[in-house]
């Protein structure tokens, strides 16, 4: 329940918070852009979202709307200066779990990421498909390469369950008793890739205070699965390709060799064609990789999957939750078998994991499960007039508790002049009383 992904273009600000999570012992991945934070989310989904409301290439509603196939029941808590109050209460609306204003305590955020914070669940176990004719296809395919001892290459867009397919070969294998470990070769820092890989003997390097396993040494006998294998870097490839040729590695500052025993199995959204081609993938590599090659098919080309796969992830989040009588109403199963699907079966699951830890009642409706699309909406001018107002009275209300009624410090809080505030409150109900001065 540690990985945070915070979305701050302030370099200032996102470096403070971003150490302060630290501090408190959370992972902390930083994005300063939308485009920046959409490629986290697709490489895996975090615990926490905390997201400014405004960024250089789009809004928090752009942001939202992005995000959503990627979020599950992650929470987003969005923050905003005083000026966008009234995006933000759309953004809850539509279904984000709450916002802040500018300046904000991090004691009070740190306590909101523990409470709102879970592990975000695992990939679904089993058949990575739900009864179409390409996955009845795939699963035969599955089934006859998990007895075989060889590389296997996945082929697929981002989401359609190529660890799903790795893990169901690994566990109908004669491997299976033995680990399975699953590595994401576009979430590593470059300059940790050979420690994280092979491993590394204490003092190998500056800040090597202890001897660390790899990779290759914490699969063992099992299976090592290499996600987004076409992110690797140039010189990892060489590595990697030396020890498929050799079946020996060694730990970075270590004299030893170690034989690696375990199976060697790839994924990856990339055109590897087209990598190859301009030098960026090495093609001796690749073919020591794509011994066997799967694709697997986006969601939109196998639609009779969508309805049995939503049900199964729905009985699954249903029994977690605690909620056994839960079902998707005739309208949200319409909705999801019109939907386009470009986050494929994880956006999917996704939907159905958000939609079942915040639905209200028994059954699941469009709007449950597109929470989103109530951002395009009319909305009556009062009404968020008054939303709006109301939520600045709150701010200031909350701002003056915080300054022990200072006018002046609860001003600075909240970014606006002693006049401002004395004006704003005094639009508020006409028992708020006086401010003191």
């Amino acid at each position: 329940m540690n990985d945070i992904l915070l979305i701050e273009d302030d370099r200032v600000l996102g470096g403070a918070v971003s150490q302060r999570l630290r501090l408190e012992g959370f992972e902390v991945r930083w994005a300063e852009t939308s485009a920046q934070a959409m490629a986290a989310l697709r490489l895996r989904r975090p615990a926490f979202v905390l997201a400014d409301i405004r960024l250089p290439d789009g809004s928090g509603e752009d942001l939202y709307r992005s995000a959503m196939p990627y979020l599950g029941d992650t929470p987003i808590l969005f923050v905003t200066a005083f000026a966008d109050i009234g995006q933000a209460v759309r953004l809850v609306r539509a279904g984000a779990d709450d916002y802040l204003t500018k300046p904000y305590d991090m004691d009070a955020v740190v306590a909101r990421i523990r409470a709102l914070a879970s592990e975000p669940a695992a990939a679904t176990e089993g058949m990575p498909g739900g009864g179409s004719a390409a996955s009845e296809a795939l699963a035969r395919d599955l089934h006859r390469l998990a007895a075989r001892d060889l590389p296997v290459l996945l082929r697929g867009e981002t989401g359609v369950g190529k660890e799903v397919a790795a893990r169901y070969m690994h566990a109908h294998s004669p491997r299976a008793a033995q680990p399975f470990v699953a590595v994401n070769c576009g979430a590593i820092a470059r300059e940790l890739m050979e420690s994280q890989f092979f491993g590394h003997e204490r003092g190998a390097f500056t800040g090597a205070v202890a001897a660390h396993a790899g990779y290759f040494e914490e699969a063992g006998e099992g299976t090592l699965f290499l996600d987004e294998i076409g992110e690797l870097d140039a010189r990892l490839q060489t590595a990697l390709l030396r020890v498929l040729q050799d079946g020996v590695f060694r730990r970075l500052g270590g004299r030893t060799e170690q034989r690696f025993r375990g199976r060697l199995m790839a994924a990856t959204n990339a055109d590897l064609n087209e990598r190859m081609a301009s030098k960026a993938f090495r093609e001796d590599l690749y073919y020591r990789l794509a011994v066997v090659e799967l694709t697997i098919a986006p969601l939109r080309e196998r639609r009779e999957d969508i309805v049995p796969l939503a049900q199964r992830f729905l009985r699954e989040a249903a029994a977690r939750n605690g909620m056994p009588g839960l079902v998707l109403e005739e309208a949200a199963l319409a909705a999801l078998q019109g939907h386009a699907w470009p986050g494929n079966v994880r956006e999917l699951r996704n939907r159905i994991e958000r939609a079942v830890a915040l639905v209200d009642g028994d059954g699941i409706t469009p709007q449950d499960l597109f929470p989103e699309q109530r951002l395009d909406m009319p909305v009556a001018p009062e009404t968020l007039a008054d939303a709006r107002e109301q939520a600045e009275l709150d701010q200031i209300d909350r701002a003056l508790a915080l300054s022990g009624g200072r006018v002046s410090e609860a001003a600075r809080r909240l970014g606006i002049s002693r006049t401002t505030l004395w004006k704003r409150r005094r639009k508020g109900p006409p028992d708020t009383g006086d401010l003191p001065e």
